[in-house]
C-alpha cells in the first residue's frame, strides 16, 4: 500500500514535468518579454526545486527539504510581483548582474580578486574608480515585493518560518525521515507557482487574493 510519502512524491514528480513544460509554453502575446523572460524563468526553476524536493523525500532530509520550500516560496513571491509590471520584471532579470558586481567589488578591495591583462599588469584599481563594478540599481527586497503584491501575509508566515531552516536557525530535532508536512509546503508552492506562470503566460492575467489562498488551501470557500 503506498504510504502518504509516496503519494506526495509523486505528485511532485507529475507537477515538476508539467512546470518544466509550461516553461516552454509560447506566450500568448509578445507584448511583454520581459515579464515572460523571468516567468520562465521561475517556472524553469521550479521544477528543478520540486524534482530535487522529490529525490529527498525518502530520508532523514527534513533541513535540505525545507531549505529547497523556501526557495520554491521566493520564485512565487518573485513571480506574482514580476507579473505587476515590464519593470518589475527588468529589475529582477538584472540581480544576478548586480549581484556579481557587489561580490567582485567587496572582494577587489580586500585584494582577492583582481583584473589583469596577459602580461600581468593590475588593472583592478583603474576597473573599480572608472565605476565598472558600480550598481545600476538598488536590489528590493522579498519583503517589500510581497507587500506590494498584497502577499505580505504568506511572507510573514511561511517565508519566514522557512528562513529559519536556511539560516541554520531551526529549532526543530533532527527526524529519520522527511514528513508530508515539509512535502505539503512544497506542493502546496508548487501548485502555486506553476498556476502563476502559465496563468500569465496563457491567459495573461493574474490570480487574486483569494484565489491565491485558494490554491494553497488556505481558503476553502473560494475556489480557482
Amino acid at each position: 500500500m503506498e504510504s502518504n510519502v509516496d503519494t506526495l512524491v509523486n505528485d511532485l514528480v507529475l507537477r515538476s514535468g508539467a512546470m518544466a513544460a509550461g516553461a516552454a509554453m509560447h506566450a500568448k502575446d509578445a507584448l511583454h518579454p520581459e515579464i515572460d523572460t523571468f516567468v520562465r524563468q521561475s517556472l524553469g526553476a521550479g521544477a528543478e526545486l520540486m524534482r530535487s524536493c522529490a529525490s529527498l523525500a525518502n530520508g532523514a532530509n527534513e533541513l535540505a527539504v525545507s531549505v529547497l520550500a523556501r526557495s520554491i516560496i521566493e520564485s512565487s513571491l518573485k513571480t506574482h510581483w514580476a507579473t505587476l509590471s515590464p519593470e518589475n520584471a527588468k529589475h529582477l532579470l538584472a540581480l544576478s548582474t548586480e549581484q556579481m558586481k557587489a561580490i567582485f567589488a567587496v572582494n577587489a578591495k580586500a585584494g582577492i580578486a583582481k583584473i589583469v591583462d596577459k602580461e600581468g599588469n593590475d588593472f583592478t584599481a583603474e576597473f573599480l574608480s572608472s565605476g565598472g563594478a558600480a550598481r545600476g540599481q538598488k536590489p528590493i527586497s522579498i519583503e517589500v515585493m510581497a507587500r506590494q503584491a498584497g502577499l505580505i501575509d504568506l511572507y510573514n508566515v511561511f517565508y519566514r518560518f522557512q528562513s529559519m531552516h536556511t539560516h541554520g536557525n531551526t529549532v526543530s530535532v533532527a527526524s529519520t525521515q522527511t514528513s508530508a508536512l515539509a512535502l505539503n509546503c512544497v506542493g502546496a508552492f508548487s501548485v502555486l507557482l506553476g498556476h502563476l506562470g502559465v496563468r500569465w503566460l496563457v491567459h495573461r492575467s493574474r490570480p487574486d487574493n483569494d484565489e491565491i489562498r485558494s490554491l494553497l488551501g488556505l481558503n476553502d470557500s473560494v475556489h480557482p
